[in-house]
């Protein structure tokens, strides 16, 4: 399996269309939460909490960098 890390700007729009397709497509899907951005904060809250945890696994920075340094 392939692992894709997704970041990006408009959360609700761009990463969360990303992540769908990415995980349809049959990746290993990681959502970096605090490396995306959306001008609504509520549509981006929904994303995060609600739609990225179905798609893959959700993590911050640290988390990332911590998980594939092998911590």
């Amino acid at each position: 399996m392939t692992q894709v890390v997704v970041t990006g700007v408009a959360t609700a729009f761009g990463v969360e269309s990303t992540a769908r397709q990415a995980s349809e497509l049959g990746f290993s899907v990681t959502l970096v939460t605090d490396a995306m951005t959306d001008m609504d904060a509520q549509a981006q809250a929904n994303s995060i909490e609600r739609i990225f945890p179905r798609l893959g696994e959700c993590g911050t920075t640290r988390d990332v960098v911590e998980r594939l340094a092998g911590r």
